[in-house]
């Protein structure tokens, strides 16, 4: 076919260069009828993909213009991903901090918990030691008033036998 297309558009070269020139114009009279019909044997000749050739074009521009409408959508939804994903992420670093604040003041009070439990119980203690030296103190007391009662009981026992035996 492309041997033909060539050859029809030699012919139209050749009855350019064969027709009547117009002197002093550079211009050339031809039979258009001649032309018109080697056009329309041109245009027979053609492949088809030659003749479908403006539809590919509109195709190609119509699938590059789906393809940058894809494009920018498909960007969207990245910022919007990327922008929900800085929100959420912000959101979890805020609530790592606040977590970290709660575990703080549970940490804080559990310290000052302790120190209270401590002295509470140091207090106790020296209540309780306090007490026991009262106590103590008091046992002590008792046992010289027993000792001395039982001397006191012992002596007049010996006086006692003392008298009897004199």
């Amino acid at each position: 076919m492309e041997n033909d297309i060539a050859s029809l558009l030699n012919e139209v070269e050749e009855i350019i260069d064969h027709g009547t020139k117009i002197p002093m114009t550079g211009k050339v009279l031809v039979d258009d009828t001649v032309i018109f019909e080697l056009l329309d044997r041109v245009r027979a000749a053609m492949p088809e993909e030659i003749t479908n050739a403006k539809w590919v074009l509109k195709e190609r521009q119509r699938i590059l213009d789906e393809a940058q409408v894809e494009a920018q959508k498909l960007m969207e939804r990245g910022r919007t991903y990327v922008d929900k994903m800085a929100v959420e992420n912000e959101v979890v670093k805020q609530a790592q901090i606040y977590g970290e604040d709660i575990v703080r003041q549970a940490q804080t009070f559990a310290h000052d918990v302790k120190i209270g439990a401590v002295q509470y119980a140091d207090e106790m203690l020296q209540h309780v030691e306090k007490n026991l030296f009262e106590t103590l103190q008091a046992l002590r007391k008792n046992r010289e008033e027993l000792k001395g009662l039982a001397k006191e009981d012992r002596e007049r026992s010996g006086k006692s036998e003392n008298e009897k035996n004199e």
